[in-house]
């Protein structure tokens, strides 16, 4: 019975890996921002716990704490920083998630995607993924996280989130990055795909990504922003994504010891090999020869 019981454990475990779990009401839950699906009867808010009586620090560990607050201070007390949460409310049951995060609770919203089965919520540097039908909410979602560092506050601000073929991959723009693209056919456990160009500037050019099937073949993405829907405040920080098409199809490429694509950069071009054959990608044109 024991061994049951630590089996159920850990297959409990390995089935919430990578997504957030719902925990009870913190209490204390102030509101900044709130969406309505009137197709499923869901009402989604964002907000803050923010306990009157206490506040919120880092300490010498660099983890956050909740502090009492000294009762004989009188000044008049507003939180700088407090525990983010997620409420869905859905056939009269109240869920929170926690979004493990302290910060702009006044940046998150609710963007309106064509898509009758996922909410995406977004903050100012990563979104989550709320999937209706299986009532999972993914971690978040930093894009091009591990593949590029941010310069400043701007760099890592996003924007034209759009899916692609029926909803299993998930793309936008990044101010300081350019374009990525996320495989969200598990939408509890996202993946993104590695992002390859020729340029390091997005200037409306083409993206490559590659999609890994089996024995070494992949899909071939090309993702570009549209360069007219530039924000007037912003440099590079495009609201709207441009072209996204397959390029090719269960293509083998030769890969690395990662398991990645080997190219190298020439000119405007990617220049990979496929068995015997060599091939380039010209990410001006978009196309293949």
């Amino acid at each position: 019975m024991k061994n049951l019981f630590i089996i159920s454990i850990l297959f409990f475990a390995l089935c919430s890996y990578g997504q957030i779990s719902s925990e009870q009401n913190p209490g204390e839950f102030v509101v900044y921002a709130e969406h309505t699906d009137s197709l499923h009867k869901i009402h989604y808010q964002l907000g803050r716990h923010e306990p009157k009586d206490y506040t919120f620090e880092i300490n010498l560990s660099g983890q956050w704490e909740k502090i009492k607050r000294n009762p004989q201070n009188n000044e008049k007390f507003v939180h700088v920083s407090a525990p983010i949460y997620l409420r869905i409310r859905h056939d009269e049951t109240d869920n929170y998630y926690f979004l493990n995060s302290y910060y702009d609770a006044d940046m998150f919203s609710f963007p309106d995607l064509p898509s009758d089965n996922l909410q995406i919520i977004t903050g100012r540097y990563a979104f989550y993924i709320y999937d209706i039908d299986k009532q999972t909410l993914s971690n978040e979602l930093i894009p091009g996280l591990n593949q590029y560092e941010g310069e400043d506050a701007i760099s890592g601000l996003y924007s034209g989130l759009t899916l692609f073929d029926n909803e299993k991959f998930l793309l936008g723009n990044v101010q300081g990055f350019g374009v990525f693209c996320f495989d969200i056919s598990n939408t509890a456990k996202p993946v993104e795909l590695k992002q390859h160009h020729t340029k390091d500037q997005n200037d409306g050019q083409f993206y490559a990504f590659f999609y890994p099937k089996v024995h070494k073949s992949f899909d071939i993405i090309l993702a570009q922003t549209d360069v007219s829907s530039v924000s007037p405040n912003i440099n590079r920080l495009y609201k709207k994504m441009g072209t996204i098409k397959y390029l090719a199809k269960d293509i083998q490429l030769s890969t690395d010891s990662t398991k990645q694509p080997i190219y190298t950069n020439k000119g405007d071009d990617l220049l990979l090999r496929s068995g015997r054959f060599n091939l380039r990608i010209n990410l001006i044109d978009g196309t293949i020869l």
